[in-house]
């Protein structure tokens, strides 16, 4: 099962292979509120439906290049409101700045969270038990 939501800087696809259903948000280029009008409802709906179960996040942000000041905004927000929403959180990224803001997210979040810069590692580790 697979499903797709594409916006300019954003595709959110909510993926299921067997037993395991995960979101897997990509981020391309630099992010402006309109994308977050779009991406907002959308997890909000994922993290609805998946409320008996662990919600499992994988973000590939390796050609992300950043944000709008609105957008920033936006994303401390809905990151305060889906920091106890999952379980884990695959980061998959390839700048310092990156990996440093998620260590700080880290302090914030009930869930387990990892930054990558291979994704197939960051996909492994989604996946697993631990």
């Amino acid at each position: 099962m697979s499903i797709e939501i594409d916006t300019r800087g954003v595709n959110i696809t909510i993926k299921a292979d067997g037993k395991h259903e995960y979101v897997e948000i990509r981020m391309q280029g630099k992010l402006h509120h309109r994308d977050y009008q779009v991406m907002i409802p959308v997890m909000e709906h994922a993290i609805e439906a998946a409320r008996d179960k662990e919600l499992d996040i994988l973000v590939d942000m390796r050609q992300f290049e950043g944000w709008s000041f609105e957008a920033a905004l936006d994303d401390m927000k809905f990151g305060l409101k889906l920091r106890n929403a999952f379980k884990k959180m695959a980061i998959v990224g390839d700048k310092k700045w990156e990996e440093l803001s998620i260590e700080l997210f880290k302090h914030f979040s009930k869930g387990e969270i990892r930054f990558f810069s291979d994704y197939n590692e960051a996909l492994e580790w989604l996946r697993s038990d631990s």
